[in-house]
C-alpha cells in the first residue's frame, strides 16, 4: 500500500491523537461537600484519579476505540492507494506515447522505448481478453493525439492498431489524449459497470495540463501509467536545446549564432560540437559537459561568429553518439543579407523622418499624398530577397503612413499614425475631443511594443480605434484602444489611432523604440529577430506563395503535403526533424525548410517516476497488468463501523 498524500495525514495525526490523549488526562476542579456516608468515598477517589494529569494511563475500551476511528480517518485523510490486476473483460483504454523521447535506444535489448511500449500494449490487450469479453481502444499522442482503434473486442485490430503507430520527434502532451478518453470514462461510470481502466504507457516525459482548469477528469476511472523503462536505465544523451541565429542590423553580412547543449547523464561528457555553413565546416568546438544532477542538466552555452552575405544552410551537430539522435543535429535556412527599404507617405514629418533614418534601413523613400496617389499599389511590394548582397530598388518593406490615408490598403505592412486604412469594421473616433488621456496599458510581450514604455505618454484627444474581430489591441488608452493590429489577406496594418504631433510621444525615448520595433517587424515579417528559418516539430509551417499560386510539396524524412490559403502554403503539423526541400517554384529561403526539435523536455529522457493522469497522480509500475486505485472510503466506512461500536459501549456504561 502506498500514500497519495502521507505528509497531510502525518500533520493531521500529529495534531488530533495527543488532543485525544490529552482529554483523559484532565483534572476536573470539583466544590469539597460533605457526605452522609464513607460508600461515597470511592467512587470519589476513582473520578479524583481519572482526572489527574501525569498519573499512568489506566485502560479504556474507549479511548481504544476513539483511536482506532483516528487512525482510519487519518489514514483515509492520507489517500491511501493499492495495486491489482486488471480485471479479465474490463472496457480498456489503452494510451500510448509516440513522443521524441520515446525514439530512445534504452530499451530492452537496445530497441526503442516506443517498441517496448507496443509490446507492453499488446500484453493489455492479451490480458483484457483472456474470456474473450474485454474491450478495449487504442489512442497514441504526442504533440495532438488520436484514436488508432475505436473500441472494440476484436484482438486482431487491437493489436494492428497498436503495431501500425509511428514515431514522431514532438513534445508529448497527455492531456490531449485524456481529453479523447473522457468522454468514455464518463460514459461509463454513468453505466454504472465500475469505469474504464486507462493505462498510459510512457516514459513519463509528458507536459500536464497548463491549468488545473482544463485538465481532463476520468470520474472512476482505474488509472495506471505503465513505464517502459525502470529507474535503473542508465541515461546517456548530450542534446542541443537551444539554438538562434541573427545577422547585424548594420552589417547584415555578419551572422551570429547561439547555441546551448545539454547533457542529461550522471557523467561527464567530453565532445565537439561542429559548424558547418553550406555544407562546408567552418568551426569545430571541444566542450566538456557535466553531469546532470537533481537541480537540472549540465550544460554550455556557444557561441559562432562568421560572415556569409547569401542565403544558405546552417547546420549545427554535437558528435557524441547517444541513446537519442533528434537532437544531435539543428539547422537553419538562413536568409540572404538584407536592409530594408522603407516609404513614408506624409505632408511634412522631419521628426518622424528622421527617427526612421536612425533606426538602420539602407533607404528611406518619402512620397507626398499626391504621389502615392498615382502609384499602383501593386508596385509597392518588394519582391524576392536580394540575392549575393545586393537590393534591388523596386518596391518597399514596410510602409509609414503620417496622417494620410490611402484609397486602398496596400498589399505591403504598413504602419499608420492618425489614420486607418479602409478596411472593414476599422476607423478611428473622437479625434474631435480635444481632452487629453493617459496611456492604461499596453502589450509588453508582443514584439511591436518590445522595450515601450509608456507611463508619461499624453494624448491630445480622446481618440480610440474601432477593432474589428480579427484585431488585436497592443496597446488601451482611457477612452479605449490607441494601438491596433490586423492582419487581412496576410498583409499586416498596424494602425496608431492618434498623430505623432498630437501628443508628447517624440519627447520620449519609446517612440524611436516603437519606429524600430515596426519597422524590423513589418520588413522583415518572421525574420525580424532571426537571420534564418526553421521550425520546431509539432509546429504548423506558413510559407509565402509565389505568383504562380501553387502550394508545393516537401520531401525529407516525410513527404508533406501543403494546402494554399490566402496568399500563403499551410505545411501541416511536423512530426519528423531533418531537411525538407520544396518541389516547384517556391522563393528564397522558404524552398528549404530546417525542422528541429529543441525541447528540454523531450531530449530529458530520465525516466520519470509519476506523472499527472487528469486531475490524480499515478505512479509508475513495471508491468501492463496491474491498476492503481484509491481505497480511501474503505477507511471512511471502517471508522463509522467502529464509531457505532463505541456509541454502543458507552451507552452501556450509562446504564450501569
Amino acid at each position: 500500500m502506498s500514500f497519495l498524500a502521507p505528509l497531510i495525514g502525518a500533520i493531521a495525526a500529529a495534531v488530533v491523537i495527543p488532543s485525544l490523549v490529552a482529554l483523559y488526562f484532565l483534572k476536573l476542579r470539583r466544590r469539597r461537600m460533605e457526605v452522609p456516608s464513607t460508600l461515597l468515598w470511592k467512587k470519589a477517589i476513582q473520578d479524583m484519579q481519572v482526572n489527574s494529569p501525569f498519573q499512568r494511563l489506566r485502560k479504556s475500551l474507549l479511548l481504544l476505540l476513539q483511536l482506532l476511528i483516528l487512525a482510519a480517518l487519518l489514514l483515509a485523510l492520507a489517500r491511501p492507494t493499492l495495486f491489482w490486476d486488471a480485471t479479465p473483460g474490463a472496457r480498456a483504454v489503452i494510451v500510448i506515447d509516440r513522443s521524441g523521447s520515446m525514439s530512445a535506444t534504452d530499451g530492452p535489448g537496445g530497441g526503442a522505448r516506443l517498441d517496448e511500449a507496443k509490446r507492453l500494449a499488446e500484453g493489455v490487450v492479451d490480458a483484457l481478453s483472456a474470456d474473450g469479453a474485454g474491450q478495449a481502444m487504442v489512442v497514441s499522442f504526442a504533440e495532438a493525439a488520436r484514436v488508432e482503434q475505436p473500441m472494440t473486442g476484436d484482438v486482431g485490430r487491437l493489436r494492428d492498431a497498436i503495431r501500425s503507430i509511428e514515431p514522431t520527434d514532438q513534445r508529448s502532451r497527455l492531456n490531449e489524449a485524456l481529453r479523447l478518453v473522457e468522454p468514455f470514462a464518463q460514459e461509463a461510470a454513468a453505466g454504472g459497470d465500475g469505469g474504464l481502466v486507462v493505462h498510459v504507457i510512457s516514459d513519463g516525459r509528458v507536459r500536464a495540463a497548463e491549468t488545473e482548469a482544463s485538465a481532463a477528469v476520468l470520474p472512476d476511472a482505474q488509472v495506471q501509467f505503465v513505464q517502459v523503462v525502470d529507474d535503473g536505465t542508465v541515461i546517456d544523451n548530450v542534446g542541443i536545446v537551444g539554438f538562434s541565429a541573427r545577422r547585424d542590423f548594420d552589417k547584415p553580412q555578419i551572422v551570429q549564432a547561439f547555441a546551448r547543449v545539454a547533457n542529461y547523464g550522471p557523467e561527464q561528457v567530453e565532445t565537439t560540437v561542429e559548424l558547418r555553413v553550406a555544407g562546408n565546416l567552418m568551426r569545430v568546438e571541444p566542450i566538456t559537459l557535466p553531469p546532470a544532477s537533481a537541480a537540472g542538466p549540465g550544460e554550455r552555452s556557444l557561441q559562432f561568429d562568421f560572415v556569409t552575405p547569401e542565403s544558405a544552410l546552417l547546420e549545427l551537430g554535437v558528435t557524441h553518439n547517444d541513446s537519442l539522435s533528434a537532437d544531435n543535429l539543428v539547422r537553419t535556412v538562413l536568409a540572404p543579407a538584407r536592409r530594408l527599404r522603407v516609404l513614408l507617405v506624409t505632408r511634412g514629418n522631419g521628426f518622424l523622418e528622421r527617427v526612421i533614418e536612425g533606426v538602420g534601413v539602407r533607404q528611406l523613400v518619402v512620397w507626398g499624398p499626391e504621389k502615392y496617389a498615382d502609384q499602383d499599389p501593386e508596385t509597392l511590394r518588394r519582391g524576392g530577397w536580394d540575392e549575393g548582397g545586393v537590393t534591388a530598388d523596386e518596391g518597399f518593406d514596410a510602409i509609414v503612413f503620417d496622417q494620410v490615408a490611402p484609397d486602398v490598403a496596400p498589399p505591403v505592412d504598413s504602419v499608420y499614425f492618425g489614420v486607418a486604412p479602409p478596411l472593414e469594421g476599422l476607423t478611428i473616433e473622437g479625434r474631435d475631443d480635444d481632452r487629453p488621456q493617459v496611456m492604461l496599458d499596453w502589450d509588453k510581450q508582443d514584439p511591436l511594443m518590445r522595450y515601450v514604455a509608456m507611463d508619461d505618454l499624453v494624448l491630445g484627444s480622446r481618440a480610440r480605434v474601432v477593432v474589428p474581430t480579427d484585431g488585436q489591441v497592443l496597446a488601451t488608452a482611457v477612452a479605449g484602444p490607441a494601438i491596433v493590429q490586423v492582419t487581412r489577406g496576410g498583409v499586416r496594418h498596424v494602425v496608431v489611432g492618434f498623430s505623432v504631433t498630437d501628443s508628447n510621444w517624440p519627447l520620449q525615448i519609446s517612440f524611436p523604440v516603437f519606429v524600430s520595433n515596426a519597422v524590423q517587424t513589418l520588413g522583415l515579417g518572421g525574420l525580424a529577430e532571426a537571420a534564418g528559418v526553421s521550425y520546431r516539430t509539432g509546429e504548423v509551417a506558413v510559407v509565402p506563395l509565389t505568383e504562380s499560386g501553387v502550394a508545393p510539396e516537401y520531401r525529407g524524412p516525410l513527404t508533406l503535403t501543403t494546402r494554399a490559403s490566402e496568399g500563403a502554403a499551410v505545411v501541416p503539423r511536423l512530426e519528423r526533424v531533418g531537411l525538407y526541400d520544396a518541389t516547384g517554384e517556391v522563393a528564397v529561403p522558404f524552398d528549404r525548410l530546417a525542422v528541429n526539435l529543441l525541447d528540454e523536455s523531450e531530449s530529458d529522457i530520465r525516466p520519470a517516476g509519476s506523472l499527472v493522469v487528469g486531475t490524480a497522480e499515478a505512479v509508475a509500475v513495471g508491468g501492463g497488468e496491474a491498476v492503481r486505485r484509491e481505497v480511501w472510503p474503505w477507511f471512511v466506512w471502517g471508522a463509522l463501523a467502529v464509531l457505532l461500536v463505541e456509541w454502543l459501549v458507552y451507552t452501556a456504561r450509562m446504564r450501569l
